[in-house]
């Protein structure tokens, strides 16, 4: 039995003038009704207002970028892709003509990538989830772009990035995301190393490095919550945040081992499928209060025994009990 998301990641903004990173690269598209933003360019729409119903949607699973609404001459829908040649600005619908911004991209192409889900079903208008400001709503979608930037070279922490040593103590580890997740980004998830809103989270300090470094070092914080390798150890959630007491990961890349899916209800592992790529034993750690699990129908495991995976097999593990 397969592990499933149906969650779509698609988040928006009303807001003329809304900002977002355009997937596949380090750049960003600020969006109004009559222009466009584009890597210091602007591109002027041909539309007369009032434009009711306008929108900027960052479309995370298509790695595009959407603005639409409805000007006097009619509807329009735009869309903006990144390429390593330029942006291609794209007229699906409406009195906008196709067009193309030239400039040299660092660009990444990755239509497969580590999903999470942590059960949210609410609408991803992004200016309400930043008023809400739940996690379970944000860290889907940080680490899905942080995926879907070019690779950054470390880099020291200075300004909003020194707010990514995430403790791991439990009870203000919740705290300490909400607070980079407030501080490093603005609009949908654009990274900024200085806090121009002042809210006081970070020593207000001169700030250098790639904000774009916040995305991806982001969303590897994310992915050790629920995920740790070391060599052929598979750590399945090392450090649970609160609350998160349900939630799913899909394509896990464990190098070595394969590919991995994960669910977990009510605080505690269910389930895990790999699909072993190389052979050998691997060696899990489990939560504590889990004593021992099932390999497929029939074969049981302490949670201290090694698992003996054949390259070209998928493994499905259930009933890990107390």
């Amino acid at each position: 039995m397969k592990i499933k998301i149906a969650e779509r990641l698609r988040p928006f903004s009303l807001v003329p003038g809304a900002s977002c990173v355009i997937p596949g690269s380090c750049f960003v598209i600020e969006a109004f009704p009559t222009l466009l933003r584009i890597a210091g360019r602007e591109w002027k729409l041909p539309l007369t207002g009032p434009v009711t119903g306008f929108t900027l949607q960052q479309d995370l699973e298509k790695n595009c970028i959407y603005i639409f609404g409805k000007a006097k001459e009619g509807y329009f829908r735009l869309r903006v892709e990144a390429s390593d040649s330029g942006f291609e600005i794209i007229s699906e619908k409406g009195p906008v003509k196709s067009g193309r911004i030239d400039v040299e991209v660092p660009f990444i192409s990755k239509p497969v990538f580590e999903r999470l889900s942590l059960g949210n079903h609410k609408s991803q208008d992004w200016d309400q989830v930043q008023r809400r400001c739940d996690l379970k709503e944000v860290l889907p979608v940080l680490f899905c772009l942080g995926q879907k930037i070019p690779l950054i070279s470390p880099q020291t922490l200075t300004g909003t990035a020194k707010l990514l040593g995430w403790t791991e103590d439990r009870k203000v580890l919740t705290g300490a995301i909400e607070a980079f997740f407030k501080a490093a980004f603005r609009n949908l998830l654009v990274p900024r190393l200085m806090d121009d809103q002042h809210q006081g989270f970070v020593a207000e300090e001169e700030a250098k490095g790639n904000p774009f470094f916040l995305l991806q070092e982001g969303a590897k914080r994310v992915r050790a919550l629920f995920f740790k390798q070391e060599e052929r150890r598979l750590a399945f959630l090392p450090n649970l945040p609160i609350p998160f007491d349900s939630g799913r990961m899909l394509g896990l890349q464990a190098p070595g081992v394969g590919e991995i899916d994960i669910e977990w209800s009510k605080k505690t592992l269910r389930r895990v499928i790999i699909r072993a790529s190389a052979p050998g034993e691997v060696l899990f750690i489990l939560q504590n209060e889990i004593k021992t699990f099932r390999v497929g129908k029939k074969k049981r495991l302490k949670r201290d025994e090694p698992l003996l995976l054949e390259a070209g097999k998928t493994y499905h593990l259930d009933r890990f009990q107390k």
